[in-house]
């Protein structure tokens, strides 16, 4: 059976879509990104929630989906102060307006990714409305700034890298042959821009998915004509790979789900830690020793040189100015010892190898919330939407063992 919600909270609109019986318990979906919708497609891991008795409510994050969705159709809510209401407080206040529409007193919660930093706000503001807390890659730092998540995830980064190197070694030569020439022939991407060595190395993102490795081996087997320009069909992969037109949010915002875990502003700390570790800053050529792709980390320059996110140019470089972040996860252990004292159970799947959500501090917030922390080799960060019955069963049953 599905139904949907819409609500209306401030000027938003608030979309959700309700899966399952309408007297089942509900499991309240709140999607990574930032900047994403939730799911439209059955993944096995809501065929398996729906399987063990779960009414499933997948929540469209403001500014996305079939909520208010912002994009460069909607100059109008392109500004700092609106992109700053996307924020994790923001969202669980409007997941609590869905929740008091559905007549639903308490309900379990699944965060993936940034959706587990939500759900840890979440845990700090309104505990005593969650049973059971799943989290799969979205174990956040509740005391680490930006600047040394990103320190952190270079180094997991880098590691992957020189994984990939030894496993495709003909991939990394091309990756910097590919460097090469675009640093000195004018090459440009089916959307009519030339792209840049910087820009391309953005395709790292896919070293921290299952499969990423092979993904970009094969990207790269043979991307040269005889005549030395790069193949127009290599380039719209890349153009793919590195434009943001889908989901324009996720760039625009990126840095600002970490403010005000420290205090001051975020000031693109991806960019400003890339350039003092060898290999990664946007300036690294490709015959220094070191050289790498990069990750999920959003540079200032993409602002410029992707026509997806020229419209966002100023409202991002404002938001990375702001240095006015409330805490997002202040009361979070007081809150914790309310979840204790309602029987909540809080359960995390930490993929080693993550390199989007560190594990190091992943096990740092699990240790210092009493977390269940399932560690797990098998799976990148994708693991539930690629592995969605076996991450969730796991995890549900660490949950209902603990009871």
């Amino acid at each position: 059976m599905e139904s949907t919600v819409e609500i209306t909270r401030n000027q938003w609109k608030i979309f959700a879509r309700v899966l399952g019986q309408p007297d089942a318990p509900a499991l309240l979906f709140l999607q990574g990104g930032p900047g994403s919708s939730a799911p439209r497609e059955r993944f096995e891991w809501i065929q398996e929630a729906l399987r063990r008795g779960y009414r499933v409510v997948l929540l469209d994050q403001r500014g996305t989906g079939r909520s208010t969705r912002i994009d460069a159709a909607t100059p109008e809510l392109i500004t700092a102060d609106t992109l700053a209401q996307l924020r994790a407080p923001e969202i669980i206040k409007d997941a609590e307006a869905i929740r008091e529409e559905l007549g639903i007193t308490r309900w379990d919660v699944l965060g993936q990714s940034f959706g587990g930093f939500c759900l840890l706000h979440y845990l700090a503001v309104s505990p005593e409305r969650i049973g059971v807390a799943v989290f799969t890659g979205g174990l956040a730092s509740i005391s680490e700034g930006p600047d040394a998540v990103y320190e952190a995830t270079f180094d997991k980064l880098r590691t992957r890298h020189r994984a990939f190197n030894l496993a495709f070694p003909e991939a990394e030569r091309m990756i910097r042959e590919v460097c090469r020439h675009l640093a000195a022939t004018e090459e440009t991407l089916p959307t009519g821009e030339r792209l840049s060595p910087r820009r391309f190395r953005t395709i790292g993102i896919a070293l921290g998915q299952e499969g990423g490795f092979a993904s970009l081996a094969n990207l790269l087997e043979a991307p040269f004509h005889p005549n030395g320009r790069l193949r127009t069909d290599f380039l719209a992969a890349v153009g793919q790979r590195v434009s943001f037109a889908a989901n324009p949010l996720y760039a625009a915002i990126h840095e600002s789900i970490y403010g005000g875990t420290v205090a001051g502003a975020t000031d693109w700390s991806a960019e400003r830690v890339s350039r003092a570790i060898a290999g990664f800053g946007p300036d690294a050529t490709p015959d220094d020793e070191e050289f790498y792709l990069t990750g999920e980390h959003i540079f200032g320059f993409q602002f410029d040189e992707d026509p997806a996110l020229r419209a966002f140019k100023d409202a991002a470089h404002a938001l990375a100015l702001k240095d006015d972040w409330p805490n997002q996860y202040a009361g979070i252990v007081d809150g914790v010892a309310a979840h204790d004292a309602a029987g909540g159970k809080r359960v995390a799947a930490v993929y080693t190898d993550d390199i989007y959500v560190l594990r190091e501090l992943s096990l740092e917030t699990a240790r210092t919330l009493d977390v269940d922390a399932w560690e797990t080799a098998h799976y990148q960060h994708d693991g539930l939407r690629k592995h969605g019955a076996a991450v969730l069963g796991q995890l549900l049953e660490r949950a209902a063992g603990a009871q």
